[in-house]
């Protein structure tokens, strides 16, 4: 194992922890990291791995998914993401990190003062839509799907957002693979870094049970909010 193999591995591991306790932050906190070591572990190989870990949070937690949110949501989704392949290339980068990391944050914002539109079948097209979009496009998903789920139980929102992430990255995968992003190369790059995860997945399934509800809901919408600050501050710097 190469010493680039072994930080792309502790960097997997510990976004796996973070996400398996909290619901969310797999891809902010790997994509950007696993990039400073080589621009070919994403957005191909960070979603092959983030496919990954979220079976593995979904298998553990069938019973709380939230279903018939997910059907209304799976449209958006859907669609988000094949829009996203499209655009892969043409979209422009600053572009998109502005609006949407303010599209988050607004929504973070309106929900903390209480103003957020509650869950509805509009609401969740809408935040599939923009999931499916992110995702595709920059290998996050997450944020939005924290918004949607910020009134929720913890353990409902982990288990739904897995269950989204499980459909989301397949279907992103699938839109890269036909437009010529994924293949044979960037499914073994994504492979070596399992043993990573696998050790960060078994660490937060063992500690999460001393995390609150509280703690859970707050650590996952304030990675949200960096997140956006994050697509903000690479647009206008």
């Amino acid at each position: 194992m190469t010493i680039e193999v072994f930080l792309a591995n502790v960097i997997v591991g510990f976004a796996g922890f973070v996400q398996t306790t909290t619901g969310v932050g797999f891809a902010m906190i790997a994509v950007p990291l696993l990039v400073l070591l080589d621009l070919n572990y994403a957005p191909g190989p960070a979603l092959f791995v983030m496919l990954f870990l979220s079976i593995a949070m979904v298998a553990g937690s069938w019973k709380d998914v939230d279903r018939q949110g997910f059907a209304t949501l799976f449209p958006g989704l859907l669609v988000g993401t094949m829009a996203g392949s499209q655009l892969l290339g043409i979209l422009s980068a600053t572009a998109f990190g502005l609006v949407f990391g303010c599209i988050v944050l607004a929504a973070l914002v309106l929900g903390r003062l209480g103003l957020a539109p509650r869950t509805s079948p509009t609401v969740n097209v809408s935040g599939g839509f923009v999931s499916g979009l992110m995702g595709t496009v920059a290998g996050i998903h997450g944020p939005p799907l924290a918004v949607l789920y910020q009134r929720v139980e913890p353990a409902k929102a982990r288990a739904t957002i897995a269950f989204v992430f499980v459909i989301a990255s397949v279907l992103s995968l699938v839109s890269l693979n036909a437009a010529g992003h994924f293949g044979r190369e960037e499914a073994a790059a994504g492979l070596v870094l399992l043993p990573g995860l696998g050790v960060g997945f078994v660490l937060a399934r063992t500690g999460r049970r001393f995390v609150s509800d509280a703690v859970a809901r707050n650590s996952m919408l304030a990675i949200a909010a960096i997140s956006a600050v994050i697509l903000i501050g690479r647009s206008v710097l």
